[in-house]
């Protein structure tokens, strides 16, 4: 056998195509395979690997950068000497190593090396450390250039996750891409209106009241988008159906109105399954980055500038949300997303209370059904319909508090802790006032969050 490469999507660029080449030049006559854009699940949403390969060794996620010219790096962000600055791309594809890991163990596939690198696609990019020495990157020697050193490490046992992993053989390399790449299907039947195809199945959402899907237009090259399959609610009769699917419409209605902020996740378009009478498809604009519960649960410690740098975004985002009475009342780090190109977006309004219509979208004829968090303000778990703007207030608090203590997963809230961190007085009692349990001690909107924030 000799390596074979298996595109999963036809939207590799320039970078990608120069580096997919150097690899089957130069390791034309070893084992293994390697695919191109595999969009790695995860949760609600998928990782976009530029390439993995699966030799002998192990398996190798790489990141191509296709950049020129001096780089800046840091443990958090890259800076290229045209003033661009991205999150560390280092971080992005370490989360995708361990995300692939936990796969494969779940799959049954046991003691394999998994290891991510970056690789920088264009001869002419040269990398500089940042000269806070406290910010210096641990792990530059992840950072390779299309050269004899990274077919070395991918070769070798240098880089190996740990020096007792199994050797793959050709059939068990076969074994695991069969098991990794998604299921064959028809273009020309999974479709979603007139416009996208499904790519690839994301999965449920949170108690199944929507599914997932990656979808590429079908006449735009390297259009995505993220597709959200709704069921209307059960309906005995035609009217009460007919009823159902108007209310669903007007909610998309304010939603598709919403998406014009640059901190808030774009909706697309909405429209009804071209099969099916009480099935509506929500078309969301496919993000390019990680979530801040990646960054939380995988990165280093995110520094009190970028701590209010990400805050800003946020309130930015409530505020247009509240100024259009809508509230989110489902925040949490797993629906804020950190953009490669340090853009910060609120997403997921499954749950959101839209103008002059007081239930949920995705919940029409029931109570409010999340579950109870350490980001769910009081008065969200007693009485959500009389809850305002300031109920979102708390949920950032608690997203602050986060990135301050990183506490567990439902760990609860614990004032104490903050006494822990290093944090500015002024701060500090902002925090406070936005986790107050009584909705009248929060600050009253958006607006004078940033204002107080921005003094700090």
């Amino acid at each position: 056998m000799v390596l074979q490469y298996i595109p999963c999507a036809h939207n590799d660029n320039k970078g990608e195509q120069i580096t997919r080449n150097f690899l089957m030049s130069s390791l034309a006559q070893s084992d293994g395979k390697l695919l191109g854009n595999y969009h790695l699940p995860h949760r609600n949403s998928t990782r976009e690997c530029d390439l993995v390969l699966f030799n002998n060794r192990g398996v190798w996620i790489l990141e191509v950068k296709n950049w020129r010219g001096s780089i800046v790096i840091d443990r958090r962000n890259w800076q290229r000497d045209d003033g661009l600055i991205q999150h560390s791309p280092l971080i992005s594809v370490e989360i995708k190593a361990k995300i692939l890991a936990s796969v494969l163990e779940n799959a049954g596939f046991n003691n394999i090396s998994v290891m991510g690198f970056v690789v920088l696609a264009q001869p002419s990019a040269t990398l500089q450390n940042n000269d806070n020495l406290t910010l210096r990157e641990p792990h530059a020697d992840k950072i390779f250039h299309l050269e004899d050193r990274l077919i070395r490490a991918v070769t070798g046992r240098n880089y190996l996750y740990k020096e007792t992993n199994k050797q793959l053989s050709a059939s068990l390399i076969q074994q695991i891409v069969s098991t990794l790449l998604p299921r064959a299907i028809d273009p020309e039947q999974e479709r979603i209106g007139d416009s996208y195809r499904i790519l690839y199945d994301l999965g449920p959402g949170p108690d199944e009241v929507f599914h997932a899907y990656q979808a590429a237009h079908l006449y735009i090259p390297g259009w995505y988008a993220r597709a959200k399959r709704y069921y209307a609610p059960g309906a005995s009769s035609t009217g009460e159906l007919t009823n159902a699917v108007s209310r669903f419409q007007r909610d998309m209605q304010a939603l598709v109105r919403l998406g014009k902020h640059p901190n808030i996740v774009q909706v697309y378009d909405y429209q009804h399954d071209r099969d099916s009478n009480d099935i509506h498809w929500l078309l969301l604009e496919w993000i390019k980055g990680i979530s801040l519960q990646d960054r939380l649960e995988t990165g280093p410690d995110i520094p009190f500038q970028e701590q209010v740098s990400i805050l800003c975004g946020l309130l930015d985002a409530l505020d247009y949300c509240h100024s259009n009475k809508i509230l989110h009342r489902n925040i949490t780090p797993a629906c804020i997303y950190l953009a490669n190109d340090g853009t910060v977006k609120l997403g997921d309004f499954d749950f959101a209370r839209v103008p002059d219509l007081p239930l949920t979208i995705t919940f029409a004829d029931q109570p409010f059904p999340i579950k109870a968090n350490r980001y769910m303000a009081p008065e969200l778990r007693t009485n959500a319909q009389e809850a305002d703007g300031r109920s979102d207030l708390y949920a950032l608090g608690a997203i602050w508090y986060d990135m301050l203590v990183r506490p567990e997963p439902g760990e609860k809230i614990d004032f104490a802790r903050l006494e822990e961190v290093k944090l500015p007085s002024d701060a500090r009692d902002l925090l406070v006032r936005l986790l107050a349990p009584d909705a009248n001690g929060r600050p009253r909107n958006a607006k004078a969050v940033k204002r107080w924030l921005e003094q700090v």
